[in-house]
């Protein structure tokens, strides 16, 4: 009991020198610092001259900085202009990615509706909100899409129009609610309703 008590005593006061290793003054120099850091690159996404902001975020996307990919992505698809959403879009899915669906099945009276989800591997909630995840695939030139991650039909198709998704039992028109999401309504293999669908992209 004294041995369990010394312990506990002994982790306390390491987790207070901890907290008290950093004054407030040295703190705010390193968030300063981690800013300061930042601030270049949002720079360069806000530069005044269409192109180049354009550059910049593709750049950004394909850099394999984890910090530098969610700063693009986030101000692509918050972005007001059409062609930078859709760059950031592009250049999102060219990471192949696994999209998490959420589909909204609250007020589907199909029967079919539950045992899609479980075919799809999703999970279904008692307020029939379903979520089930897509890998996208590689890039087919002759296509001119995304394939299906392990197969080799059209998977996810971006244009003017919106992002497109033809599964082979999902087919889906979404765009971007400028909040972070691909949002539509989804038409699924078996399902007699069309079905609310969103995507989110960012946090």
């Amino acid at each position: 009991m004294k041995k369990l008590a010394l312990t506990a005593c002994f982790i306390a006061t390491s987790t207070l020198a901890l907290a008290q290793s950093l004054t407030p003054a040295e703190i705010a120099a390193l968030v300063d610092q981690r800013v300061d850091t930042l601030d270049p690159y949002q720079e360069l996404l806000n530069d005044p001259d269409p192109e180049r902001s354009l550059a910049a975020l593709q750049i950004m996307m394909e850099s394999g900085d984890l910090t530098l990919t969610r700063m693009a992505m986030e101000f692509g698809v918050l972005a007001s202009n059409p062609t930078v959403q859709r760059a950031a879009l592009e250049a999102f899915f060219a990471t192949l990615p696994i999209l998490t669906f959420r589909f909204d099945g609250s007020g589907v009276k199909d029967t079919d509706f539950p045992d899609r989800i479980r075919r799809y591997g999703g999970n279904l909630g008692a307020d029939g909100i379903g979520f089930a995840r897509f890998p996208v695939g590689d890039f087919d030139n002759e296509q001119g899409c995304y394939v299906h991650r392990g197969f080799t039909n059209c998977f996810v198709t971006t244009n003017a129009d919106g992002v497109f998704i033809n599964g082979s039992t999902i087919s889906a028109r979404l765009k971007l609610d400028g909040e972070g999401q691909l949002i539509g309504s989804a038409t699924l293999q078996s399902v007699t309703e069309s079905v609310p669908v969103a995507v989110r992209l960012i946090d």
